[in-house]
């Protein structure tokens, strides 16, 4: 029977951070995985789909490449190939982080955990089938007891229950990242950051891609005018986007009433990805017998990742205060040094103030902060990715970044534009530390760069601007 400081039931991002940080603290730590390490993120939704994205922003180019005087009469994509080195990029993704674990002496479980106690943690041996993904148990078991559990159970697809799951028509994101041959059809229900991904990917890949989304505009959580760029460029792109359509039927043929006119929309549709959202995997029997406080969202904690219960810990899309990976990193680190901070020592705190959003979309798009409700002290500034010369050199205009600045400090930014993704650290660095426009402005920028964006945005808001005018 084996004793730890702690042990960590799934190794997705913010379990196996949570495990690598205790390790490092000095503890003895063991994670529990009935899937594949590196959880969701590396198996089934960052590392592919971003990998898929790759191949996608390639097949743009290459469609593209005669702006540039180079041309490509024919070519092909060879969707096999994109998957076969999408699983590579999976492989080797979830084999660095066995290696990271196993460097910093973490013990690894393949199989289902059964928390018995505060401090017994049951392990029922298993191994996964490759072709079905599931766990072919082998009847071995093992009981470790701990001084901490830490519960990094992930989410799982939201299926409304008006949709028959076993119609095979539909998938959803889980399903549609392990396919072997491109669809030539492709109906996404769900308007939100997973569905423009897919989007993204299969439109630029050669399916004939719709959109059907509930409210009155895709990325509803973003900026309008974030919304409205995004999609007058996948309809340039020959994305169908219905918006304000409420799904009625969704199997071989999907039916939707549009909200505007009553009137009914009818769509063949083969492939039918269901992306409405995700929701934290509850274990509610075993969260009953235990005592422990949780919501149809996710178990309950307070800020240093404590649940109700001392001793248990959640983490990552469990706890339901977000799915984005970054976060639940975040959440593993500072759960891990709490449960190996000392008698003394303040406990760190979970800040979810500052948290970047990013969709990985052509192009891309990120939101920062929270845009305040009364923007009656709020001087807003809007600077087009046309003005950046890095953009017109390598035109790759399209977009723009907004900021929200209160007393010269921004508050909110979003931006949609070329790999924006890789600019936006900065102003999350500034709204976070609450730095004044100026100190940013003031330091050079180098030129030319698509961040040096964010220095003319800000020059622009002080009236200071010399390299282009609005």
């Amino acid at each position: 029977m084996e004793k730890y400081n702690a042990v960590v039931i799934g190794a997705g991002p913010a379990g196996q951070s949570c495990a690598v940080r205790i390790a490092e603290l000095g503890g003895k730590v063991a994670v529990v995985e009935r899937d594949y390490i590196g959880g969701i993120c590396t198996n089934w939704g960052c590392t592919p789909s971003k990998a898929m994205i790759e191949s996608a922003k390639v097949a743009h180019e290459v469609e593209n490449s005669g702006r540039y005087g180079i041309a490509v009469d024919q070519y092909n994509i060879d969707f096999p190939k994109i998957a076969r080195r999408r699983n590579k990029v999976i492989r080797k993704t979830r084999d660095f982080i066995t290696d990271l674990l196993h460097h910093h002496n973490v013990d690894i479980y393949q199989g289902k955990a059964e928390v018995s106690a505060p401090d017994t943690v049951k392990v029922k041996f298993g191994k996964l089938n490759n072709e079905t993904y599931q766990m072919d148990y082998t009847g071995e078991e093992e009981i470790l007891t701990t001084d901490n559990i830490i519960i990094a159970t992930g989410s799982k697809a939201l299926i409304p229950g008006f949709i028959d799951e076993s119609d095979p028509s539909i998938v959803s994101s889980h399903e549609l990242i392990t396919i072997e041959e491109l669809p030539e059809k492709l109906t996404i229900v769900g308007g939100g950051v997973i569905g423009m991904e897919f989007a993204t990917i299969f439109s630029n890949l050669g399916s004939q891609v719709t959109v059907v989304e509930l409210l009155p505009r895709v990325l509803a959580m973003m900026d309008t005018d974030i919304s409205a760029e995004i999609t007058k460029i996948m309809e340039e792109n020959s994305v169908s986007i219905l918006t304000n359509h409420k799904v009625t039927n969704v199997g071989g043929v999907l039916k939707a009433i549009n909200q505007d006119t009553g009137e009914e929309v009818t769509i063949d549709s083969p492939m039918n990805l269901i992306a409405i959202g995700r929701t934290a995997v509850l274990q509610e029997d075993l969260y009953d017998r235990l005592g422990l406080d949780y919501t149809r969202k996710g178990i309950e904690v307070d800020d240093t990742m404590q649940t109700s219960i001392p001793g248990i810990w959640a983490v990552g899309d469990a706890t339901g205060k977000s799915i984005l990976a970054h976060c639940g990193i975040q959440q593993g680190v500072v759960c891990a040094e709490n449960i190996m901070r000392k008698v003394n020592e303040d406990p760190r705190l979970m800040d979810y103030g500052v948290i970047p959003a990013i969709v990985y979309s052509l192009p891309e798009i990120f939101s920062i902060g929270v845009v305040p409700d009364d923007l009656s002290d709020i001087r807003i500034v809007k600077v087009p990715f046309a003005v950046n010369l890095r953009a017109n050199i390598e035109e790759h205009t399209d977009g723009f970044i907004k900021l929200w600045i209160r007393d010269h400090q921004v508050v909110a930014a979003q931006a949609i534009g070329y790999m924006v993704s890789e600019i936006q650290q900065e102003l999350a660095n500034m709204i976070a530390l609450g730095t004044d426009i100026d100190q940013v402005a003031r330091v050079v920028h180098a030129h030319p760069t698509y961040n040096e964006i964010i220095k003319s945005a800000l020059e622009y808001a002080e009236g200071k601007a010399v390299d282009f005018y609005l």
